[in-house]
């Protein structure tokens, strides 16, 4: 039974579709960097095949990609008569990994208004209030 799985990564690029058969049935194959560690690369190439083949078509190399996709493996003997298994990953979703926008971002803490300036120890500067609408000297709000 194959297994639903799912990788992501940096598209690279794709080769173009081919009809192979006597029914030509498209096959097309794309490549994604899935590199951890630089010393060691890992780009694994994937298969899509039947109608799935233009799911690549509107990408761009450098997009960050998430790829569905199943492990298809068969045995058969190779031209030297020995067994061999061919191992494909069939995939069948692919999806643009998007990065979260300004405008999705969660808003920013309020800022808190400065403190008063000291202009002495222990003494706050005055600052000069608007005159009360009574007209008098009071400079308290209330």
């Amino acid at each position: 039974m194959a297994q639903n799985l799912v990788l992501t990564g940096k598209f690279l690029g794709a080769k173009p579709t081919q009809l192979v058969g006597e029914n030509n049935f498209a096959i097309r194959s794309f490549y994604i960097d899935v590199t951890e560690n630089p010393q060691y690369p890992s780009t694994p190439e994937f298969q899509l095949t039947g109608d799935r083949v233009n799911l690549v078509d509107n990408l761009k190399p450098g997009q960050q990609v998430q790829v569905k996709f199943n492990i298809d493996g068969r045995k058969y003997v190779n031209r030297e008569g020995k067994e061999a298994v061919a191992t494909n990953l069939r995939a069948w979703k692919i999806d643009v990994v998007t990065t979260q926008s300004a405008a999705t971002a969660p808003a920013a803490a309020p800022r808190q208004a400065p403190a008063p300036a000291m202009t002495g120890p222990g003494q706050y500067a005055t600052q000069q209030q608007p005159a009360a609408a009574g007209g008098g000297d009071d400079d308290l709000p209330f």
